[in-house]
C-alpha cells in the first residue's frame, strides 16, 4: 500500500463530550476504529499477559483479582491516591498499548482512513505520532457533567474530580486540527461525523 493509504486521525475528548459515540459513528461508516481503552482493557484483562506480569511485579497481588486479571477498581483507586503510582504504571502499559495499536494499524490497510480514540492524547503526547491529525469532539463543561452523571451514576463531586483531573479545554484545542461540536442530539452529531468523513475523504482523494 502507498502512503495516501495509511492516513490515522486521532479522536479525543474529555468526559463526557461524546468522542465514543463520535468513532462509533465513524465505524458505521465503514471506517476502521481502534479504541486505545479497549486495547488497555485487554492486555489488563488477559491472566499472564506481559502487561499483568509487570503490573503484578510492581504493585503486588492487591491489584489482582481471583481470576488473575487487573483489579480495575482497586488500581484505580491506590492510582487516584498516589501519582508516583499513576506514573509507574503508566510506564508499563503505554508502551505496550502504543505497540498493539501499531500492530491493528498494520492489519488495516484497505481503506483511505482510520480512526484511533484516544481518550487521553493531550495529557500524553507520545500517542500523537500514531496519528496524521486530531480530531476533537467538544461539549461544554455543564453538559459533559450531565451525561457523565446520569451514564455512570456518579455524584457532581466525583465527575468534577475527574475533570480536574484531565487537560483543560484550551490545552485540547491547542492539539486538535479539527473540531465537533456535540452540544446537540445523537442525530446532530451523527450528521456532523458524516460532514467530517465526507471531508476526510476529500483530503485522502487530493
Amino acid at each position: 500500500m502507498t502512503e495516501k493509504t495509511l492516513r490515522r486521525y486521532a479522536i479525543t475528548g474529555g468526559i463526557g463530550s461524546g468522542k465514543s459515540k463520535a468513532a462509533a459513528y465513524f465505524a458505521l461508516l465503514g471506517v476502521p476504529v481502534i479504541d486505545a481503552d479497549a486495547v488497555s482493557r485487554t492486555l489488563t484483562q488477559t491472566p499472564d499477559s506481559e502487561a499483568l506480569r509487570q503490573i503484578r511485579q510492581t504493585f503486588g497481588d492487591a491489584v489482582i483479582d481471583s481470576a488473575g486479571c487487573l483489579n480495575r477498581a482497586a488500581m484505580r483507586e491506590y492510582v487516584f491516591a498516589d501519582e508516583h503510582a499513576r506514573q509507574r504504571l503508566e510506564a508499563i502499559l503505554h508502551p505496550l498499548i502504543y505497540r498493539e495499536i501499531e500492530r491493528q494499524k498494520a492489519a488495516c490497510t484497505s481503506t483511505p482512513y482510520g480512526i484511533i480514540e484516544l481518550p487521553t492524547l493531550t495529557e500524553h503526547p507520545i500517542f500523537r505520532r500514531l496519528v496524521q491529525r486530531v480530531l476533537l469532539v467538544q461539549s461544554d463543561e455543564k453538559t459533559r457533567m450531565q451525561r457523565v452523571m446520569a451514564r455512570n451514576g456518579l455524584t457532581e463531586a466525583a465527575v468534577r474530580a475527574i475533570m480536574q483531573a484531565q487537560a483543560g479545554d484550551e490545552q485540547r484545542l491547542a492539539l486538535a486540527d479539527d473540531c465537533l461540536v456535540n452540544q446537540g442530539s445523537p442525530e446532530d452529531l451523527s450528521q456532523a461525523v458524516q460532514r467530517q468523513h465526507r471531508i476526510y475523504l476529500q483530503r485522502w482523494s487530493l
